[in-house]
């Protein structure tokens, strides 16, 4: 009893740790947040403002673009290949027992350079690194070691990507699942134990709390689009079931070949970081003049898209989503590093708007479903998926949403053992 007694408060002891360390994380991504946005505002507002419109605003987008191009290339050769990606956090922190937080303030910077400057990412990837290295050094202080620093890093994760989607659920799905096929050799499924739930509950709780305490007081923050769907779906919607799953496996079929045929070129100019990284800078410029949504994380381009669809040629919603795949392997395979969740989600949601001008469906349905199933494809984590999607769609569609998702993950996927997002 009495060592029973000892193990609950040590369990609490710990989660306080990871409500405190959770909020601490949560005040750092609002700041590395708020400080893109406002950088992004300058750069992309404020300056081009006072340029008349027409062939100077393109002629400074490519200059931008080319520019924070050779700008993160001097970075990342004075630095190294930062920020990792989630998996690569992930994977390191399984690896090694730890995360290097020698240097976070160059790994905010990292993950600030990429977004600031236009590029097709989301902040998921440096932010979760970031706060993986505060988690880790606080576990040092704490003398934590093994497992234990290995959770409160989790913890940290956790919190982090529940904080940036503003979907808890993500976070806490997301260390239980099955992992992929290519990661089973650094991860093996958790065993569900409820004084890591706990702990995870607690940093998600932390984080979370503060973020919306800031984003209440100071705005700032980011989150995916919420949808209403205007009527239920009936039997004209899931008539049409098979055909947007199926487009948004082809979505994330296409997804991968463009991860394999970038990363394949990426390799054979990977020593030249300066090189790749202003060549990837001149063709987000080109895409942006050509599909202008296929620049940013298309997270605030979404609401727009939400918005506006219907006045959009369904050619060009299509094309957009084609070119978001695209650019996004570009930025990160030759090496403007990021995260590719909003992304990938924003090429699902126009795609989605297409079919639905097409069939003439609830729109709402049909971006669900779209969305569920390129995410999912790629995931390969459903529970995951639907943590990420739940709070952006409608209570009454979560069926569909989750057998879109359950469906996707389950179709091969080829390239996915080495392709690495």
């Amino acid at each position: 009893m009495l060592k029973r007694t000892q193990k609950i408060k040590n369990t609490l002891l710990f989660a306080f740790y990871a409500l405190v360390l959770g909020a601490v994380s949560g005040a750092i991504i609002w700041l590395v947040l708020y400080i893109m946005n406002f950088c992004i505002d300058i750069i992309w507002q404020k300056i081009p403002d006072k340029i008349s419109y027409g062939t100077n605003y393109y002629i400074y987008q490519t200059a931008v673009c080319t520019l924070g191009g050779l700008v993160i290339g001097f970075f990342q050769r004075k630095y190294g290949i930062l920020p990792d990606t989630l998996e690569e956090t992930m994977i390191k922190l399984k690896r090694e027992g730890t995360y290097s937080y020698d240097k976070l303030y160059i790994i905010a910077t990292a993950a600030l350079l990429p977004l600031i400057f236009g590029g097709s990412l989301g902040p998921e990837a440096g932010l979760t690194g970031l706060v993986t290295g505060l988690c880790c050094w606080t576990g040092d202080k704490l003398k934590y070691k093994g497992e234990e620093a290995k959770d409160l890093a989790r913890a940290g994760m956790a919190a982090t990507l529940g904080v940036i989607f503003e979907a808890p659920l993500f976070g806490f799905v997301n260390n239980y699942e099955k992992p992929r096929e290519d990661e089973k050799k650094y991860f093996s499924p958790k065993e569900f134990k409820v004084a890591k739930a706990i702990v995870y509950a607690a940093g998600i709780a932390g984080g979370f709390g503060t973020m919306m305490l800031l984003k209440n007081f100071f705005g700032g923050g980011l989150g995916l689009a919420r949808f209403t769907a205007e009527k239920n779906a009936g039997i004209q919607e899931w008539k049409w079931f098979v055909v947007f799953a199926a487009a948004g496996l082809l979505c994330g079929l296409l997804y991968l070949t463009f991860n394999k045929i970038t990363k394949t070129l990426g390799k054979r100019i990977i020593k030249h970081r300066i090189l790749s990284c202003t060549i990837a800078g001149f063709i987000m410029a080109m895409l942006g003049i050509w599909l202008p949504w296929t620049m940013f994380s298309g997270e605030h381009e979404m609401g727009i898209l939400m918005e506006n669809w219907e006045n959009i040629p369904v050619t060009l919603l299509i094309l957009t989503a084609i070119g978001k795949l695209l650019a996004v392997n570009i930025c990160v395979n030759f090496g403007w590093k990021g995260g590719n969740i909003f992304p990938v989600i924003f090429s699902g949601v126009s795609i989605g708007y297409a079919l639905a001008a097409v069939s003439g469906v609830e729109p709402v349905f049909a971006v669900a479903v779209v969305s569920a199933a390129a995410y999912g494809y790629i995931m390969r984590k459903p529970l995951t998926v639907v943590a990420v999607l739940f709070l952006c769609f409608p209570l009454r569609l979560i069926v569909p949403l989750t057998v879109a998702a359950y469906i996707a993950s389950l179709i091969p996927a080829p390239w996915l053992k080495s392709n690495h997002r």
